[in-house]
């Protein structure tokens, strides 16, 4: 991959290509397999001893996909909008959605030739885009109407700058006026005192987080969001997996490691 991030790409697919293996599967992303080449499995050498983690990156993932699940259920045409898709294959697990996933060149590339949309069983259209050279607000103009859409942002928010934050929510605000957003965001805490390890890989990797703070939703506060529900994803993963004292620990006793890192659902309209 061209672009440094899409290596955390890899990393988050092998979680769920890791998890789909086990017998008790928290996400169960049977398709990701499909994507673990060469390179990918060079990645996930890199990170298989970050089990908490891993199972966290499953977690996170199922956590998303039934708040997006629930939105479907009621609304099946409604539109949803992937951004830094990566693997993400949710237009073909997911009832209902017409889906378009965004992302650079060689990923969509990649995913055309391993994934085709025509196996999808929801509509789905891929968008390429160089992030760096090109303009969203171009990209995203020829999809600009006023019907609620649902947005997710997974696994990239943590890498971009403040600047870069506001700038993306602003042109989803421009071409998505009636829109939620689902996303993951870490405090500077939970990163500096439980994911520092995970971090150094991904840094060595060319993958940085940036200007983290222990209020990370006051970036979508701020531009006009409404909070519309927020989920703990090591503790919500711990319970996916059954592990009732472990869960019971997390969620009573380390309010650090169980608000550290959630899974927030915004409204926009």
């Amino acid at each position: 991959m061209a672009n440094a991030i899409s290596k955390t790409a890899y990393y988050t697919l092998a979680c769920r290509a890791e998890d789909a293996r086990q017998p008790r599967p928290l996400c169960g992303d049977t398709f990701a397999a499909r994507f673990m080449d060469d390179e990918a499995r060079q990645v996930w050498a890199r990170f298989q001893s970050f089990r908490e983690a891993n199972a966290s990156n499953a977690g996170r993932h199922q956590i998303i996909d039934a708040l997006v699940q629930e939105e479907l259920d009621r609304a099946p045409d409604a539109r949803v909008v992937v951004l830094g898709a990566g693997f993400d294959t949710r237009a073909y697990r997911l009832r209902g959605g017409r889906w378009l996933e965004v992302d650079e060149p060689a990923i969509i590339t990649l995913k055309d030739a391993k994934l085709p949309v025509t196996e999808a069983k929801n509509p789905l259209e891929r968008l390429s885009i160089d992030f760096a050279a090109e303009s969203l607000a171009r990209k995203l103009a020829p999809y600009q109407d006023s019907r609620r859409t649902h947005v997710i942002i997974e696994g990239v928010l943590m890498y971009l700058s403040n600047a870069q934050r506001r700038d993306m929510l602003a042109v989803l605000a421009q071409v998505f006026p009636h829109h939620a957003v689902y996303c993951d965001l870490m405090r500077a805490t939970f990163q500096r005192e439980y994911g520092r390890d995970l971090h150094a890989v991904l840094a060595s990797m060319g993958a940085s987080f940036q200007d983290m703070t222990d209020t990370p939703e006051a970036t979508l506060l701020e531009a006009g969001y409404t909070a519309a529900s927020s989920t703990s994803v090591p503790l919500r993963s711990l319970e996916l997996a059954g592990k009732r004292g472990p869960a019971f620990v997390v969620r009573r006793f380390m309010p650090k490691v169980r608000d550290g890192y959630r899974i927030w659902k915004f409204e926009r309209s």
